[in-house]
């Protein structure tokens, strides 16, 4: 199956820009985080031994990863974005392996504009609606556009959590960049500027892939 693979820093739009992308060419979006929390939620097999792992404190590994994405893919669309996926270079060689890898966008953002973007999301806590205090606020402050309850700060997206999430993505992360391009699939994007230029941009390298 046909995919490209969304990967930056936190903060550098690769979530919202992975979905634009997956609505314009009619693929699947897939990230792993929501993945994990609709199995959990679920309460699939797969979610309670991701449950388990995530209250130890410990990261899922990487058999299991490939399990629930295997699980969750949909035939009747015609590829899938990845974001969040792969994290490391066992799960990128697993990628290379396995599905048909058309190109990869890192998006380039600035560790000090990226952590200005995460400081500033907000989550519903009612319907879980998601808000940026500086890109797509509510109408009302704090309050939630469409079920009216209280906003608030993921815990990932506190300056404690920011750090150890930076720090990550340099230690791990990053060396997927060398991976990439030694397969000629990487593409540099410059995440700054309003989401439908960051999008527009992509859409332009994307023209005549497929």
């Amino acid at each position: 199956m046909h995919c490209i693979v969304f990967f930056g820093i936190q903060g550098s739009g690769k979530g919202t820009q992975a979905e634009l992308l997956s609505e314009f060419l009619d693929f699947q979006h897939i990230n792993i985080g929501d993945l994990f929390r609709d199995q959990v939620a679920r309460e699939t097999d797969l979610g309670k031994q991701v449950h388990e792992i995530m209250c130890r404190g410990e990261l899922v590994p990487d058999e299991l990863v490939f399990e629930i994405i295997y699980s969750s893919l949909r035939q009747d669309l015609k590829g899938i974005v990845f974001d969040g996926f792969p994290r490391t270079l066992k799960q990128a060689e697993h990628l290379m392996q396995n599905y048909k890898v058309v190109q990869v966008f890192f998006l380039e953002l600035s560790e000090e504009e990226a952590i200005a973007r995460i400081s500033a999301r907000r989550v519903c806590s009612g319907c879980g609606a998601n808000y940026n205090l500086n890109s797509s606020k509510p109408l009302r402050d704090n309050v939630c556009d469409d079920c009216g309850a209280e906003l608030k700060i993921r815990d990932d997206d506190r300056p404690e959590a920011i750090a150890k999430r930076v720090k990550e993505f340099y230690a791990k992360t990053l060396a997927l960049k060398d991976f990439f391009a030694a397969h000629n699939l990487l593409c540099l994007i410059d995440g700054g500027g309003s989401i439908e230029a960051v999008a527009t941009r992509i859409r332009n390298k994307v023209t005549g892939l497929f």
